[in-house]
């Protein structure tokens, strides 16, 4: 009688994105990886403020009048993935949010501080461009080459300041909307 063959091992397979560590944005989208030079920015996510699901397809089964089912069908599902951006710094706020007035600044003071910065409004800004997101350990990441963004401003007891930050991922010139990458194992010369 013919053995039983696994043809790949769980030790084999074992490849996690653990939970991510660092999160990049890209201003220029559809990069190729090998052209992937830098990010223009590291976004400040809060531990607990990343939702990534890239969206459960929507199945609908095909059945015969014999009422066996003959096929299923599937469509794609909506992705969720959000951040939670904690940071207003300028350049963030810039990248997040339609800058209305160049520069804002007290003449007076308020409690013996004056304050200066800048004015958005909050109509919904469209950021695009790419995310490169490593995971704790830097063992694995993912590239989003093409993505859309939109944000809104929270500030709620307990947490700094925050965007939240809707993606979603767009497929770049390949058909790729999402590129699982592992640490590639650099074999010292002569080994």
């Amino acid at each position: 009688m013919a053995e039983f063959a696994i043809t790949k091992t769980l030790e084999e397979l074992k490849a996690l994105f653990s939970q991510m560590k660092n999160v990049y944005f890209i201003a220029t989208a559809n990069q190729a990886l090998n052209a992937l030079k830098g990010a223009d920015m590291e976004l400040p996510v809060l531990d607990e403020g990343v939702t990534f699901d890239t969206g459960a397809a929507d199945v609908s089964k095909i059945k015969l009048t014999t009422g066996a089912i003959w096929t299923s069908v599937a469509t794609a599902g909506d992705a969720d993935i959000q951040f939670q951006v904690a940071s207003i710094a300028g350049e963030v706020n810039e990248l997040l949010m339609n800058k209305v007035v160049e520069s804002a600044a007290m003449t007076a003071t308020f409690n013996g501080k004056t304050y200066e910065g800048a004015g958005y409004n909050t109509e919904p800004k469209k950021v695009t461009g790419a995310l490169f997101m490593t995971s704790e350990d830097g063992s694995t990441a993912l590239y989003l080459p093409n993505i859309e963004g939109y944000s809104n401003l929270i500030s709620e007891r307990g947490k700094p300041a925050y965007f939240n930050v809707a993606v979603s991922p767009m497929n770049d010139k390949n058909k790729a909307s999402i590129y699982i990458l592992k640490e590639k194992e650099i074999v010292a010369p002569g080994g």
